[in-house]
């Protein structure tokens, strides 16, 4: 051996102590996957989207309902009395959440939108049903859809009794297939969850998933035995452990609801929640309006649309069960909409998940490689036809904007149709767009075709979606044009909270200190802004000799013999609009911007009086025989 080799192998010798000395740690490699990258991708835009601008518009007074409930379990000293809950889960994170970092519009919403954007990643526990493409693409559709952007950001208790629902789902199919039995004892509290304390329709919602398995099984008629879905249910339910499963949810239940016990009271709240949604079967909500949920996602989720019919007609062909399954999920949700009478818009949830996932199906095809026997399709065709589509979508979008505006002011019989030129200008971007689509046929083949122009279109309308959900759950949170709100909560509400700090603070010298008497519902919106007030009285009437720092009561109070001087502040509480003044004109505005040309009105004020030394107002002679008009 020379001297050359014997170094040589010297050096690998060195090179086999060091690696077999070397700490542990030094051995492990993280490793990402493309899938995982682009799931950690759409989790931060979802959190980003549902987190951005939480706390700038005031709650609601459904939400200043929750929220109070768990600020008063959380503060026993805070004025008022302690609602119940609609939402027992909601409420148990909530009095956690303030008790550790205080109450505010942030705090509050933060929880739910957190569900929310867990929500967007669901699909992955289907992956393997639906396909790996399928899965991510549901997750893209559902972290941009209006939907469950606004849901997220406003409390709504259907975003945790549809992440219940699916998670139940998910170990109830995990049973079926394995037989494991943790998952089936781990399902009866998810499903218990879903009824007793996610949201008062959530029976609502296990109804339309029973109807989705009937509907799955009619079309599964003619399968083996051994594959029928019939079978292998009761096969599944001979054997779940009933007992178990039901004692570990009525557990749950129990300690959810009670926080550990120390909230005895709370077993009430499960009863709130199972009267509030019986009394929605026959009962609907101020303001509420028929087929709420329905007529809510055909105005602010087209995209889904297209693409979930796109994906129905592919399921109708493909004949599997889960396909099957979505179908009847779909048809159950939309009759759900048009029955219960109790349902909101914030429902129209239980439509935006099954066409989510159908439609992800769809868009998975739509994104592939295009297979045709006849034609060879550069791999650039379809993405160019898709940006033409786009780019004349956006012209003709630019100029029905213009014809918009201008149809606002505009009176049939007393002047000519406004802007004739961006009509011709839309029409002409339409005529292109049938050519282009022609041109790209001939060229490529109609696959390519139909694939540009179709992401194309899913592109625009997509975009136009979530400008939509970000309007109605940040910009236009109080506008009662919004088809999504009724009697919306004003911003200048946070005024008020902001004209007792000023007056606290020149009269006590703290923000929270002085004294309050308040005739106003001690659950709502205004509830809310005076929380942080200990010396705040809630009441039924004003005495007519009461002489508070501060009165807190409807328009309709006038201190004309009380038993000082007082200097009013009315605030707007809430907005309505008449749906029906919408003239045909105003529709197209309507629809790109929510405006019309007919104004809203307001339908509840509240007055701050002020008592002439908070305010600062020099004091009146006591002249004698003179009386002293407040």
């Amino acid at each position: 051996m020379n001297q050359t080799d014997e170094m040589v192998m010297n050096e690998s010798l060195e090179q086999v102590r060091e690696a077999t000395s070397a700490p542990a740690w030094r051995s492990l490699r993280l490793s990402v996957s493309a899938e995982a990258a682009l799931y950690i991708g759409l989790a931060s835009l979802a959190l980003i989207l549902r987190l951005s601008q939480l706390g700038s518009a005031p709650l609601n007074n459904a939400e200043a309902h929750e929220a109070l409930a768990a600020w008063r379990f959380a503060q026993p000293a805070a004025p008022g009395a302690a609602p119940l809950a609609s939402n027992p889960i909601l409420f148990a994170l909530n009095s956690l959440i303030f008790a550790a970092f205080g109450a505010s519009e942030w705090t509050a919403r933060l929880l739910t939108a957190i569900a929310g954007t867990a929500l967007v990643l669901t699909p992955i526990l289907w992956r393997r049903e639906l396909g790996r493409s399928a899965a991510l693409m549901a997750s893209l559709l559902l972290a941009v859809s209006p939907v469950t952007f606004a849901d997220a950001r406003m409390m709504s208790p259907a975003i945790w009794s549809m992440m219940l629902a699916i998670i139940g789902l998910r170990l109830t199919w995990h049973f079926v297939q394995t037989r494991q039995e943790w998952a089936a004892l781990a399902a009866g509290p998810a499903w218990l969850g879903v009824i007793l304390m996610a949201d008062p329709a959530g029976w609502v919602l296990v109804a339309i998933l029973l109807f989705a398995w009937w509907f799955a099984a009619r079309r599964h008629e003619d399968d083996p035995p051994e594959q029928h879905p019939v079978t292998l249910t009761r096969a599944a339910l001979g054997q779940w452990p009933w007992l178990r499963s039901l004692l570990y949810g009525g557990l749950a239940v129990l300690l959810i609801a009670t926080l550990f016990f120390v909230f005895p009271r709370g077993l009430s709240q499960v009863g709130e929640v199972i009267g509030r949604g019986l009394s929605g079967v026959l009962t609907r909500p101020a303001g509420g309006r028929f087929a709420f949920p329905l007529l809510t996602s055909f105005l602010y989720e087209p995209v889904l649309w297209f693409l979930g019919i796109v994906g129905v007609y592919g399921a109708a062909r493909e004949r599997n069960y889960p396909d099957s399954y979505l179908i009847g999920w779909l048809i159950g949700a939309v009759i759900a909409a048009l029955v219960y009478a109790g349902a909101g818009a914030q429902y129209a949830l239980w439509i935006t998940i099954p066409l989510a996932v159908l439609g992800g199906k769809a868009l998975a095809r739509l994104v592939g490689p295009v297979r045709d026997a006849y034609w060879t399709v550069p791999r650039w065709a379809v993405p160019m036809v898709m940006m033409g589509t786009l780019a004349l979508l956006w012209i003709a979008a630019t100029n029905f904007i213009r014809v918009a505006r201008s149809l606002l002011g505009y009176t049939p019989g007393l002047s000519a149709l406004p802007q004739p030129l961006h009509l011709l200008l839309a029409g002409m971007a339409f005529l292109l767009l049938v050519i282009l689509f022609f041109l790209s046929g001939s060229l490529w083949g109609s696959r390519a075709a139909w694939k540009g122009v179709a992401l194309g279109l899913v592109l625009f309308l997509g975009t136009y979606g979530l400008s939509a959900g970000w309007r109605v759950a940040v910009t236009h949170i109080d506008s009662p044009y919004e088809f999504w709100h009724v009697q919306p909560v004003s911003r200048t509400l946070t005024l008020l909270r902001e004209t007792m700090i000023d007056s606290s603070l020149r009269y006590t010298g703290r923000p929270d200190a002085i004294a309050i008497v308040a005739q106003t519902p001690d659950d709502q919106a205004v509830a809310w802004q005076l929380r942080d007030y200990a010396n705040l009285r809630f009441v039924n009437a004003i005495n007519q000799r009461e002489n508070a720092p501060v009165i807190v009561a409807p328009d309709s109070f006038q201190p004309t013999s009380l038993g000082a001087r007082y200097v009013g502040q009315d605030f707007i509480l809430t907005r309505d609009w008449d749906f029906n003044t919408l003239r045909l004109e105003d529709v197209p505005a309507w629809i790109m911007y929510r405006v019309a040309q007919s104004r809203p009105f307001v339908s509840e004020r509240v007055v701050v009086w002020l008592r002439d030394d908070v305010y600062g107002l020099p004091p009146l002679p006591d002249l004698p025989g003179e009386e002293i008009a407040p």
